[in-house]
């Protein structure tokens, strides 16, 4: 939730998308998006739906610890800019690969 307040803070920034797998967490992130942003995000339990869509620019990743390196991966791999929080990574060589 602490994502979505800041980013909801930006100006000219829009949220498109709340990804999570646990469906309260993901209607709690639209039901805060909606309140402070005119269009409603979409949400997804999946993120390569999020990483498909062209008009994504840049992805913000607040998950387990674990899923830190991976899907940052993923989403420089899909041309998107990442956000994600710290540990970025729980080993060096994730490092690397995310180099």
């Amino acid at each position: 939730m602490d994502h979505i307040a800041g980013y909801l803070a930006l100006p000219n920034v829009e949220i498109a998308y709340i990804c999570d797998v646990d469906q309260r967490a993901l209607e709690k992130g639209i039901a805060a998006v909606v309140k402070k942003q005119e269009r409603k995000p979409r949400g997804v339990q999946d993120l390569r739906r999020v990483l498909d869509d062209p008009a994504v620019d840049a992805v913000s990743i607040a998950t387990p610890d674990h899923w830190h390196a991976l899907m940052t991966m993923m989403a420089c791999a899909a041309g998107k800019d990442v956000y994600v929080e710290k540990p970025m990574t729980l080993f060096v060589r994730e490092g690397r690969w995310m180099g």
